[in-house]
């Protein structure tokens, strides 16, 4: 399919799309958006509004490059592209409407809006995926419909990853793992670690932990807390977001048996950049019926909304194009436990 104008005006529609975020991606608050002006260009597909999509990518992802008070992003930055097909229905039904007004043009706003809204939150939600996997590994590994895997180091060291020696549900002492990885994180960072990124089931294990501690005591979250509190421990965030990946496969955010140290609950460590698509590129050069240009050379960064079509057979779809990855800047204020279970 090509682009094709089934709106008189894209761009109210585009720059509701960048605004449309899902509440329970949390993860954004370590890294949250930047866009930044840097063109390349894939094309993927979206299945569900629920889902992640996949990656293509011919190049390896951006690598970033660490200069003092610089973050700089080089190569290739892949791409998310979902699309959303109008059923046969929606266009059965525009055609009655348009029948009935005798010819008038159809209105396809209220179907693009609602497509794009859809198409907006799959973007939203891969990079939230890609948020979960460098939070969880201080890098990036796309497996992209080339078949080919594409890497990114952030630069972490060897030593900002621990493996603990026995996993809790096989005897391992998770109050002990969790004071000695806070000591470790504080002799790499040169700070205290503000908050443990982790699931409810790591969390439910410390408590467990806690209680078996104290058997002689009722013990329950306020209890935690202030144990941790008390002993100059980080307090502990869980994050339990799960997905429907494009393959159909349901695949957590954040992986289980993971905790990650953290300066704070809201500072963050990095950003998620944003590039230019081709898309972009395109909408800052088609004319609307009002004779300006859907987006401004300036505003070609960021999630773009396109219409498609095909009338051979006929078909429509909404699609929304976005490059970028996360890109973790502060790197040496993390570290990682994993094996836990």
């Amino acid at each position: 399919m090509q682009i094709i104008d089934l709106v008189p005006d894209l761009r109210p529609v585009i720059l509701a799309a960048r605004e449309m975020r899902d509440a329970r991606n949390s993860l954004a608050t370590f890294l949250p958006y930047a866009e930044r002006q840097t063109v390349s260009y894939r094309l993927g597909r979206r299945q569900r509004a629920d889902q992640t999509v996949p990656i293509r990518a011919i190049d390896a992802p951006s690598i970033p490059i660490r200069l003092p008070g610089v973050n700089v992003v080089k190569g290739d930055l892949p791409a998310i592209t979902p699309r959303v097909d109008l059923s046969e229905q929606d266009l059965t039904n525009e055609m009655m409407v348009a029948q009935q007004l005798n010819g008038q043009t159809v209105d396809w706003m209220p179907a693009v809006i609602n497509a794009a809204g859809q198409a907006a939150l799959t973007v939203d939600n891969t990079f939230e995926a890609l948020r979960g996997q460098a939070l969880s590994t201080m890098g990036i590994a796309l497996t992209s419909e080339d078949g080919l895997t594409h890497e990114v180091n952030f630069g972490a060291t060897a030593e900002q990853t621990t493996t603990v020696t026995t996993p809790w549900t096989a005897g391992g002492n998770a109050l002990a793992d969790f004071r000695a990885a806070a000591a470790k994180h504080l002799d790499i960072a040169g700070m205290s670690a503000g908050v443990v990124l982790t699931t409810s089931r790591v969390k439910g294990a410390l408590l467990a932990a806690l209680g078996a501690a104290y058997p002689q005591q009722p013990v329950d979250l306020n209890t935690l807390n202030a144990y941790l509190t008390a002993n100059d421990l980080p307090q502990i965030m869980t994050y339990d977001r799960t997905f429907t990946a494009y393959d159909g496969t349901k695949q957590r955010v954040y992986p289980e048996g993971h905790m990650t140290f953290l300066p704070s609950a809201t500072d963050t460590i990095g950003n998620t950049e944003l590039g230019i698509t081709q898309e972009a590129v395109q909408q800052t050069q088609r004319l609307q019926l009002n004779g300006a240009a859907a987006l401004m050379p300036s505003e070609a960064p960021g999630v773009t909304i396109v219409t498609l079509g095909k009338d051979d057979p006929v078909q429509r779809a909404v699609k929304a194009a976005a490059i970028g990855m996360p890109v973790i800047r502060d790197i040496d204020q993390i570290t990682v436990v994993k094996g836990i279970f």
